[in-house]
């Protein structure tokens, strides 16, 4: 996890709170919110006062009482402001939200790419639905996912004109964000345009980290533990503990992709041989394939072939099953989460994979670990790029 730059001051330890005062809508005075937050009015003063400065929440009139000194200010939260930005940097493709104080999407795009793509020209294209989706917001109109996957022309970073509202930036990528030498990154070229362009701060991590923030808020109750198991290019996991992440000590937390599920098995990327990545990923999935004599040329011709139930593809499935169930069996007897979530190639098109997990699982638990509920996602293909604008907008204290 990196962080650069920093707000002027740090966000008050009760501003969720107050924000949360206002999901019902309509429009709230500082006494209402004292009443339902069970906060003292200068705390609820306080936050509102660094709010309305930054723009994500405006007075909208004001209560006269007569006799009684000053009108009392009404005040709402702004839900056109775009508060947070979400780019997530997938393999092939660039997604981007736009979300509000309230964590509600404004505006999304997707934008497909070769792979080989450079990271020079791939700045180039976040730059420019970037600069897109500004435009859009600036004509007060909602923007849509544009695929169409022709690579942008060159993009001066010049700053933006948009509202202080913004409170930052989250940029999710493939790899770790943990780095010693930042600086180094492939990344860190887009880092320093992102500053240029809007004078906030830039949060990198790990794109599987940002769509497990996402999908652990997205299942409703904060207050719980969840392990997010991701299986697309590379197989990542993470944990999300009482609405934050787990980082670890070295921000490594909850990597389950890199945990052995077969010996000796076959050498990983990480260095190490046998890990769950070397299986369940969709490159390995298409290689063990292709050595049946099984060619599937992209990722969507798995699905296609998942969604058909293609009798050839069950040996190398019950592979990928049996090793998942390995390696969950292994996570959530030290992690003790209260679900796992699954998303990836082989998960999103339906729950069958899921259905042959959970028995193998529930074997090889034991009588004294309870059996943890296994879940597919809840999300779509923008999870990354929602969770990496959503870290933003509930920063760790």
């Amino acid at each position: 996890m990196s962080t650069t730059g920093s707000l002027p001051t740090p966000a008050h330890p009760r501003e969720a709170e107050v924000i949360n005062a206002f999901r019902g809508g309509g429009t709230l005075t500082r006494a209402l919110i004292a009443e339902s937050t069970g906060l003292s009015r200068s705390t609820v003063s306080a936050v509102l006062t660094r709010l309305v400065e930054e723009g994500a929440v405006e007075v909208v009139g004001h209560d006269e009482q007569p006799g009684r000194g000053r009108p009392t200010e009404r005040v709402a939260i702004d839900r056109t402001a775009v508060r947070a930005i979400g780019i997530d940097l997938a393999h092939g493709a660039v997604r981007i939200v736009h979300l509000n104080t309230l964590g509600e999407v404004l505006a999304s795009r997707e934008q497909t790419h070769d792979e080989g793509l450079g990271a020079a020209r791939r700045r180039q294209l976040v730059l420019r639905m970037l600069a897109e989706l500004d435009a859009a917001d600036a004509a007060g109109g909602a923007d849509g996912a544009d695929g169409s996957g022709e690579p942008a022309g060159p993009v001066e970073p010049g700053r933006s004109t948009r509202r202080t509202a913004l409170r930052g930036v989250g940029l999710g990528i493939s790899g770790p964000a943990a780095l010693t030498r930042p600086e180094r990154a492939p990344w860190h070229g887009l880092v320093e345009a992102l500053e240029a362009r809007y004078g906030v701060p830039v949060h990198v991590d790990n794109t599987t980290r940002c769509a497990a923030f996402a999908e652990h808020l997205a299942a409703g109750d904060g207050h719980r533990i969840t392990l997010h198991v991701r299986c697309y290019q590379g197989v990542g996991g993470a944990v999300v503990r009482d609405g934050a992440l787990d980082l670890g000590a070295d921000g490594m937390a909850g990597e389950i992709g890199h945990l052995p599920v077969e010996i000796p098995g076959m050498a990983c990327r990480c260095g190490r041989s046998g890990c769950l990545e070397t299986v369940a990923s969709t490159p390995a999935v298409l290689a063990a394939l292709r050595s049946h004599g099984v060619v599937l040329r992209s990722p969507s011709a798995l699905r296609d072939a998942l969604a058909e139930d293609a009798p050839q593809l069950r040996g190398v499935l019950d592979r990928v099953a049996r090793a998942t169930a390995r390696a969950l069996v292994l996570a959530t007897t030290i992690v003790d989460p209260d679900e796992v979530i699954l998303t990836g190639d082989l998960f999103d098109a339906d729950d069958r994979l899921l259905e042959t997990i959970r028995p193998l699982v529930g074997e090889s638990v034991g009588e004294r670990f309870p059996l943890i509920p296994l879940e597919r996602g809840r999300l779509d293909a923008f999870a990354g790029a929602t969770g990496a604008a959503l870290v933003v907008l509930h920063p760790r204290t």
